[in-house]
């Protein structure tokens, strides 16, 4: 990979990560939304708005980003994009599941990128702990 396909997948785990911890802390929970990377570099955080629920099903959420990211990116307007969303994820051979932070980036220049996830959970003073993270290939 190159550093510029690096500097962007980067940013985009940075922005989400720090976004989602943000929304954790303050209200336990969050909706999926996205980043994306403009061809000039700049980072623009995206939220998919649903006219028809204040309380929207997070796939409906996620395949509705997902279209319109694909436009630009098929326009060349944006040269990458993540989505980002939280998934149950087993922790060990025994099927334990975890809370975690899904980012799945999409880049022009690269088809190589995993699905990053970022497991989290609660302590006792219901303070967030992230645990482990780690990717997977699509």
């Amino acid at each position: 990979m190159t550093k510029e396909i690096e500097k962007d997948i980067e940013a985009i785990i940075e922005y989400c990560h720090q976004f989602t911890e943000y929304m954790l802390n303050n209200g336990k929970e969050y909706y999926p939304f996205g980043a994306q990377i403009k061809k000039d570099g700049e980072l623009v955080a995206i939220a998919f708005d649903d006219e028809e629920t204040e309380f929207p099903e997070s796939q409906k959420l996620i395949n509705g980003m997902t279209t319109e990211f694909e436009k630009l990116f098929a326009n060349g307007q944006i040269k990458a994009y993540g989505l980002a969303y939280d998934v149950r994820v087993p922790i060990n051979d025994s099927g334990e599941k975890s809370d975690a932070i899904c980012i799945d980036i999409t880049h022009k220049d690269s088809n190589k990128i995993p699905r990053y996830y970022f497991t989290y959970c609660w302590n006792t003073n219901e303070e967030l702990i992230f645990g482990e993270s780690f990717g997977m290939k699509k």
